[in-house]
């Protein structure tokens, strides 16, 4: 059996393999832009090297690396080295930080059986832990795209905030996002008139009552509101329009994650 010990960076990967006895078998450093498929690559370099070396055990510091997911998957044994306990090896024994030096410390904390091993998950598990992670990432940034639009409408024009309350869906609702879209300024808001309003309340659905919502909605916008000079407020609706389509777009993600299909 041979005992592999990877220490990885952005632009190669620096390889150190042992024998049973502690012997360095072979060193190389794989260099991604030299190779599309750095675990083949890996494979040449093991197999003159001992006769059962797919049953190499590979310990690398970080095991959620493409190249770690990717020779775990194809059936390998990757194992998980401390980088903490490693850094404490390295300075014990004053081995230099070098990536080569580094390697070769790995390969022999996994001969040494200083690692964890991996559980290995079924690739279904593995594609549930993905879409989970990928949504709840969504659901963040569609929160923070919500906060950041609240506080710009603020800085512009708080009755907007105030227009669709939070039992409605607050600014997160599409019929606030289409009318803010179409008038996300206090002047282009005061120019529109009840059937305009009407055709974006519903265009973004809304069914029931469009003329009461739309007439509520324009003696509201005739108010008179405090208002900055005309191109700085041109110059704030770019930023709202920016910041809606954002919100689009992470409610967007939000949703697909709700409708993936795992195998």
């Amino acid at each position: 059996m041979l005992f592999a010990g990877c220490d990885w960076s952005d632009r190669w990967l620096d390889v150190a393999v042992l024998a049973r006895s502690g012997a360095v078998l072979g060193e190389t450093r794989i260099v991604y832009a030299d190779s599309p498929d750095p675990v083949a690559c890996y494979w040449e370099f093991l197999a003159p090297l001992g006769r059962r070396w797919r049953a190499t055990v590979t310990g690398i510091e970080d095991v959620h690396i493409l190249f770690a997911r990717s020779l775990a998957a194809s059936g390998m044994e990757v194992v998980h080295v401390d980088p903490t306990r490693a850094s404490r090896h390295r300075a014990a024994f004053g081995t230099p930080k070098t990536d080569r030096a580094d390697a070769r410390l790995i390969a022999s904390m996994t001969l040494a059986g200083e690692y964890r091993p991996i559980v290995p998950n079924s690739p279904t598990t593995e594609a549930l832990r993905v879409v989970a992670h990928a949504h709840r990432a969504a659901v963040a940034t569609r929160a923070e795209a919500l906060h950041v639009l609240r506080a710009a409408r603020v800085r512009i024009w708080p009755a907007a905030v105030s227009a669709w309350p939070a039992s409605v869906g607050g600014l997160r609702s599409p019929q606030a996002r289409a009318v803010l879209a179409a008038a996300p300024g206090p002047r282009a808001a005061a120019r529109l008139d009840r059937k305009r309003l009407a055709a974006l309340l519903t265009a973004a659905g809304r069914t029931r009552k469009v003329e009461d919502e739309a007439e509520r909605l324009r003696l509201l916008f005739c108010r008179p509101v405090m208002l900055l000079d005309p191109c700085v407020e041109d110059a704030e609706a770019v930023r709202i329009r920016h910041l809606l389509a954002a919100l689009d777009q992470a409610g967007s993600v939000h949703g697909n994650g709700d409708q993936a299909q795992i195998p």
